[in-house]
Order: structure tokens, then sequence, then C-alpha cells
């Protein structure tokens, strides 16, 4: 969308996600992508923070956030 003067403000690359895999005693993300699996990790977010995901160290490599 441009405004009145026709400029257009910069979009951020979209990321990647890794979504739960598994749960238990511990927590395992997996990228529906290019399948990278963190293996089990200590489960130290909530509920809602693991359903939003994490960003895949693969896919996004070279990305400042």
């Amino acid at each position: 969308m441009t405004d009145l003067f026709g400029y257009t403000k910069p979009r951020a690359k979209p990321r990647v996600m890794m979504h739960v895999a598994d749960a238990g005693e511990g927590i395992r993300f997996e990228c529906e992508k290019c399948g990278h699996d963190t293996g089990w990790i200590a489960d130290e977010k909530s509920v809602s923070e693991n359903k939003r995901g994490l960003p895949c160290p693969v896919c996004n490599e070279g990305d400042p956030s």
C-alpha cells in the first residue's frame, strides 16, 4: 500500500518457524520446510509461546533476528 506521496514502507522478510513436534518432560521442535529437529530441549516457555514456534536456524541463516 502506498501513501499520498508514493512511498512504500519496506517490509521485513518473513521468517520460517519451527513448530512443536512432541512435548512431555521437555519439548521438541521441527521445521516443516527443511526438516531440522531441535531434539529434546528443556521446556522453559509457556504453552502459548511454544505454540507460536521458534525461528528455524537453518532456513533463517543470516537473518539478524
